[in-house]
Protein backbone atom coordinates (compact mmCIF):
# COMPACT_ATOMS: atom_id res chain seq x y z
CA UNK A 1 0.00 0.00 0.00
CA UNK A 2 3.05 2.21 0.98
CA UNK A 3 4.01 1.74 -2.36
CA UNK A 4 0.83 2.97 -4.40
CA UNK A 5 1.44 6.66 -2.81
CA UNK A 6 4.50 6.51 -3.70
CA UNK A 7 4.17 6.30 -7.52
CA UNK A 8 0.75 8.55 -6.95
CA UNK A 9 3.24 11.60 -5.91
CA UNK A 10 5.98 11.09 -8.17
CA UNK A 11 2.78 10.88 -11.25
CA UNK A 12 1.86 14.43 -9.77
CA UNK A 13 5.41 15.64 -9.88
CA UNK A 14 5.84 14.57 -13.38
CA UNK A 15 2.29 16.54 -14.08
CA UNK A 16 3.49 18.82 -12.53
CA UNK A 17 6.63 19.35 -14.22
CA UNK A 18 5.62 18.83 -17.44
CA UNK A 19 3.02 21.66 -17.22
CA UNK A 20 5.79 24.08 -15.79
CA UNK A 21 8.27 23.17 -18.85
CA UNK A 22 4.87 23.45 -21.28
CA UNK A 23 4.12 26.77 -19.49
CA UNK A 24 7.92 28.03 -20.05
CA UNK A 25 7.75 27.22 -24.16
CA UNK A 26 4.88 28.94 -24.47
CA UNK A 27 6.06 32.12 -23.43
CA UNK A 28 9.26 31.19 -24.97
CA UNK A 29 7.13 30.92 -28.55
CA UNK A 30 5.19 33.77 -27.67
CA UNK A 31 8.61 35.75 -27.94
CA UNK A 32 9.62 34.62 -30.92
CA UNK A 33 6.68 35.62 -32.50
CA UNK A 34 6.36 38.77 -31.30
CA UNK A 35 10.00 39.56 -32.21
CA UNK A 36 9.67 38.11 -35.67
CA UNK A 37 6.49 41.15 -35.95
CA UNK A 38 8.69 43.99 -34.73
CA UNK A 39 10.88 42.71 -37.22
CA UNK A 40 9.19 42.46 -40.46
CA UNK A 41 7.69 45.88 -39.30
CA UNK A 42 10.76 47.26 -38.77
CA UNK A 43 11.97 46.25 -42.18
CA UNK A 44 9.13 47.76 -43.95
CA UNK A 45 9.51 51.26 -42.31
CA UNK A 46 12.99 50.54 -43.46
CA UNK A 47 12.26 49.81 -46.95
CA UNK A 48 9.36 52.79 -47.02
CA UNK A 49 12.05 54.98 -45.83
CA UNK A 50 14.50 54.07 -48.71
CA UNK A 51 11.80 54.91 -51.09
CA UNK A 52 10.60 57.94 -49.66
CA UNK A 53 13.80 59.42 -49.65
CA UNK A 54 14.74 57.86 -53.59
CA UNK A 55 11.36 59.44 -54.88
CA UNK A 56 12.25 62.83 -53.24
CA UNK A 57 15.37 63.06 -54.40
CA UNK A 58 14.54 61.88 -58.02
CA UNK A 59 11.66 64.95 -57.97
CA UNK A 60 13.99 67.40 -56.20
CA UNK A 61 16.87 66.95 -59.28
CA UNK A 62 14.75 66.22 -62.37
CA UNK A 63 11.34 67.04 -61.79
CA UNK A 64 7.83 65.60 -62.81
CA UNK A 65 9.71 63.89 -65.43
CA UNK A 66 11.89 62.10 -63.32
CA UNK A 67 8.92 60.66 -61.53
CA UNK A 68 7.05 59.60 -65.09
CA UNK A 69 10.25 58.62 -66.72
CA UNK A 70 12.69 57.11 -64.00
CA UNK A 71 9.60 56.01 -61.51
CA UNK A 72 6.84 54.90 -64.22
CA UNK A 73 4.92 57.55 -61.75
CA UNK A 74 1.11 58.10 -63.38
CA UNK A 75 -0.20 61.39 -63.07
CA UNK A 76 -3.37 61.52 -61.38
CA UNK A 77 -5.63 64.99 -61.81
CA UNK A 78 -7.36 65.20 -58.47
CA UNK A 79 -8.18 68.61 -56.46
CA UNK A 80 -4.50 68.11 -55.92
CA UNK A 81 -1.92 67.06 -58.93
CA UNK A 82 -0.49 63.43 -57.46
CA UNK A 83 1.22 60.77 -59.09
CA UNK A 84 1.40 57.50 -57.98
CA UNK A 85 3.97 54.88 -58.36
CA UNK A 86 4.26 50.72 -57.27
CA UNK A 87 7.05 49.04 -56.21
CA UNK A 88 8.39 45.45 -55.13
CA UNK A 89 9.61 44.44 -52.02
CA UNK A 90 13.06 45.19 -52.73
CA UNK A 91 12.19 48.85 -53.33
CA UNK A 92 12.38 48.56 -57.41
CA UNK A 93 9.45 49.78 -59.57
CA UNK A 94 6.83 47.33 -60.40
CA UNK A 95 3.77 46.29 -62.15
CA UNK A 96 0.64 45.75 -60.92
CA UNK A 97 1.01 42.22 -60.45
CA UNK A 98 4.13 42.68 -58.61
CA UNK A 99 3.38 45.31 -56.31
CA UNK A 100 4.27 45.51 -52.50
CA UNK A 101 4.72 48.99 -51.81
CA UNK A 102 2.66 52.05 -53.00
CA UNK A 103 4.40 55.33 -53.41
CA UNK A 104 2.31 58.71 -53.61
CA UNK A 105 3.51 62.38 -54.10
CA UNK A 106 1.15 65.00 -53.74
CA UNK A 107 2.42 68.50 -54.75
CA UNK A 108 1.37 70.96 -52.29
CA UNK A 109 2.44 73.18 -53.89
CA UNK A 110 5.11 74.45 -57.14
CA UNK A 111 8.35 73.91 -54.67
CA UNK A 112 6.54 71.52 -51.73
CA UNK A 113 5.44 67.83 -51.86
CA UNK A 114 4.93 65.30 -49.77
CA UNK A 115 5.76 61.73 -50.44
CA UNK A 116 3.99 59.01 -48.76
CA UNK A 117 4.38 55.16 -48.91
CA UNK A 118 2.08 52.53 -48.32
CA UNK A 119 1.74 48.85 -48.35
CA UNK A 120 -1.74 46.90 -47.94
CA UNK A 121 -3.81 50.24 -47.42
CA UNK A 122 -1.64 51.25 -44.60
CA UNK A 123 0.15 54.55 -44.41
CA UNK A 124 4.48 53.38 -43.59
CA UNK A 125 5.95 56.61 -43.80
CA UNK A 126 5.26 60.45 -45.33
CA UNK A 127 7.87 62.62 -45.61
CA UNK A 128 7.43 66.36 -46.41
CA UNK A 129 9.77 67.57 -49.46
CA UNK A 130 10.90 71.12 -50.85
CA UNK A 131 12.79 71.48 -53.49
CA UNK A 132 14.87 75.02 -54.32
CA UNK A 133 14.91 76.35 -58.02
CA UNK A 134 18.01 77.02 -59.51
CA UNK A 135 18.92 80.49 -60.22
CA UNK A 136 20.22 80.06 -64.54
Amino acid sequence: MNRKNRSNVMMMEMIVAVFFFLLCASVCIQAFVKADLLSKKAADLNESVLIAQSTAEIWKAEGDAGLTNRLNGLKQDSPVETYTMLFDKKGNTADQLHAVYYGEVKFISELEAQVTVSKAGKTLYTLAVSRHETIE
